[in-house]
Formats: structure tokens, sequence, C-alpha cells
């Protein structure tokens, strides 16, 4: 069986990224991570750009979700 992924944030910071993945990763969470990223261009370095989604498995969502919270405020 399939296993079902919430959406629970966005993130355009790799380190804050990081940083997410060390809690979740610490606390046995269940979660995966998309990455939209775009390389940069060698005569426009500033023309790229990082984004990454979060998704939580729906058993998981609910620790999560304040664990995730809790860093997002501590570190933006």
């Amino acid at each position: 069986m399939k296993r079902k992924y919430i959406f629970h944030s966005t993130c355009y910071d790799k380190e804050l990224l990081r940083k997410q993945s060390i809690v979740l990763n610490d606390n046995g969470i269940d979660y995966r991570v998309v990455i939209k990223e775009s390389k940069a261009h060698a005569r426009a370095p500033l023309s790229g750009f990082f984004e990454s989604e979060i998704q939580v498995y729906e058993d998981d969502f609910e620790k999560a979700d304040q664990l995730l919270r809790e860093v997002i405020e501590k570190y933006t």
C-alpha cells in the first residue's frame, strides 16, 4: 500500500531545511523532501533559486507540525 504524505511547508533556505531535517530525524518522523532548484548560470550567479517542500506521513503529522513550527519560529 502506498503511503500518504501531507504537505507541511515550503522552505527557501538550505540551512533551515537542514535544521528541520535534523529535528525530524531525531524524533523518528517519517517525511520526504521535494527539492525544486534552478542552477545558477556562470554569467549571472544570483539567477538560481532554491525551494523545497516538506511532506510528512499522515500518522506523524501532528507531532511533526509541532516540532517544525518551533524550529521555524526560532530561526526565522
